[in-house]
C-alpha cells in the first residue's frame, strides 16, 4: 500500500510543478502582450478585472474565436477578433 502512496505523492508533484511551469508561462506571454501591444494588454486587464485573469484568458479557448486562444488569433495577425472580442462589436463572420 505505501508504493501505492508515494506513486501517488509523484503524480501530485508532478502536477503541481508542471501546474506552476504553466502559470509562469501564462504571465510571462502576458509580458510579452503587454511588450508588443500595451493597450491591448490593458483592456484585457479592464475586461477580465486584474493581470493574472487577463493572463488566463488570453490563453483560454473562445467560442468567439472559433475556438481558438487570443494569443492563437494574434499569431494569425487576427487582433480585429481579439478586439471585436473585447469590445462586444460584432465579428467577421460571426453573428452578434
Amino acid at each position: 500500500m505505501r508504493s501505492n502512496t508515494r506513486a501517488f505523492e509523484a503524480i501530485v508533484d508532478n502536477l503541481a510543478r508542471i501546474e506552476g511551469m504553466r502559470r509562469s508561462a501564462m504571465l510571462e506571454a502576458f509580458a510579452t502582450l503587454e511588450q508588443h501591444d500595451p493597450e491591448l494588454a490593458d483592456i484585457v486587464v479592464t475586461h477580465v478585472g486584474d493581470r493574472r485573469r487577463a493572463a488566463g484568458w488570453m490563453c483560454s479557448t473562445q467560442r468567439l474565436l472559433e475556438g481558438r486562444t487570443a494569443y492563437e488569433a494574434l499569431a494569425e495577425e487576427d487582433v480585429d477578433c481579439v478586439w471585436d472580442l473585447l469590445t462586444g462589436a460584432p465579428s467577421r463572420g460571426i453573428p452578434a
